[in-house]
């Protein structure tokens, strides 16, 4: 957690270095002066560079219960930040290749001789972003795919329609009327089967409680039944027992290294813990509640009949290889947001071989999740609040 903190920090020094700077630039010329005074200014960014850091580990750490509304106004702050930095970067390395081009040289000059034209511009752009990363965020849609399992189902059946929500990070300034929105959807598609692949608390419990989570969510219906995972922030919370025991208050059965078969349909549900169980990535002070590490798939295909369809749901989709090599036939992953916002996505369609959407590769079908909710900015673009419905074909 303190390598996690000194990076957060440090990235946000750098953040409000380089726009701080742009700003002055931009805005020196017309604002007053004592307000660009070094001794005011830079005092200001610092406070609303680090506004969400401080917001934010000020509740986690240190335990003070700050007005949601204001959690909520750092994160949107927090995520204009990192928005208003990738488009000015954009802005300047384009204004770089410009000056090298004798027909922009006016263009150039014009900027040069007005340049709160051009902040103003940037201050344009990042505010039309927020504005569709926020609608984002709270508009939940549909993403239809149409897996296939080259097995057959035991009651004859050809298809089975499983419904996939994920990442609904239920914190203090999380929106109780999207999660009433999503479960109304969820039940008009007539799901047989619902999966939840993780992260459906953020960190703390009692706002789960508090929005009345077991209730709204208690009410996702489905032929099959609702089943549910654990996942890395059940460890970055206050326990994975007490999530596990809210999920149950939820009408959700939790897989945690376990296979279970469900003889009508005639499928077999490969339910992992998460991957940071017994890893180093636990923060200090984190309550395992388990010893060693997460079993390995081989262990659980062990106890699976191959002759049924194996639908596997693992939180984070890293471990495709073992899934391949385990001969799995579906598997149902989230975790990464598909990036959230930009830039994010950019560095996070670099880190996981399918980061969002559906990937094929001979038997075996891997979908990832953008997810429902949001950690940190309550932005998605170009993602947004996804409900994920697999119309999954069984042909022998």
């Amino acid at each position: 957690m303190s390598y996690f903190i000194f990076i957060v920090l440090a990235v946000q020094t750098l953040l409000g270095a380089y726009l701080g700077w742009r700003f002055r630039w931009a805005f020196g010329g017309v604002l007053p002066p004592w307000l660009m005074a070094w001794h005011v200014f830079w005092p200001l960014v610092a406070l609303v560079v680090m506004s969400f850091p401080l917001a934010y580990f000020s509740n986690r750490l240190l335990g003070v219960q700050l007005p949601p509304w204001l959690l909520y106004a750092t994160a949107v702050v927090y995520g204009a930040l990192a928005v208003g930095f990738a488009t000015v970067l954009l802005a300047d390395v384009l204004g770089l290749i410009a000056r090298r081009l004798p027909f922009l040289q006016s263009a150039c000059g014009y900027v040069r001789a007005h340049p709160h034209h051009f902040g103003l511009l940037m201050v344009g752009i990042v505010a039309l972003q927020l504005v569709w990363g926020l609608t984002n965020a709270r508009t939940p849609r549909e993403t239809y795919f149409s897996p296939v399992i080259h097995k057959p189902l035991a009651n004859g059946a050809n298809r089975l329609r499983i419904v996939q929500i994920s990442d609904l990070h239920v914190g203090r300034y999380s929106s109780q009327a999207l999660m009433q929105e999503m479960v109304a959807r969820v039940n008009r598609l007539q799901p047989d089967l619902i999966v939840v692949t993780g992260d459906v608390i953020d960190n703390a419990i009692q706002p789960y409680f508090d929005q009345d989570m077991p209730r709204i969510l208690g009410g996702l219906k489905s032929r099959y039944g609702v089943y549910a995972i654990v996942s890395n922030h059940d460890y970055f919370g206050e326990s994975p027992l007490r999530n596990i025991d809210a999920y149950t208050q939820s009408n959700m059965r939790v897989l945690r290294d376990e296979v279970l078969y469900l003889k009508d349909p005639g499928i077999t549900l490969i339910g992992r813990d998460d991957m940071v169980r017994g890893s180093r990535a636990l923060p200090p002070g984190a309550v395992p509640d388990a010893a060693g590490r997460r079993a390995p798939l081989a262990l659980l295909a062990a106890r699976a009949d191959p002759a049924t369809p194996w639908i596997l749901l693992d939180h984070q989709p890293r471990a495709i290889d073992e899934a391949i090599a385990q001969k799995i036939d579906l598997q149902f992953s989230g975790h990464t947001h598909g990036g959230q916002f930009f830039p994010i996505n950019l560095i996070v369609d670099r880190i996981y071989k399918n980061p969002w959407g559906l990937w094929v590769q001979g038997s075996y079908s891997l979908i990832v999740t953008c997810g429902l909710g949001t950690w940190g900015p309550p932005l998605r673009f170009p993602t947004y609040a996804e409900i994920v419905v697999a119309d999954v074909s069984f042909q022998p």
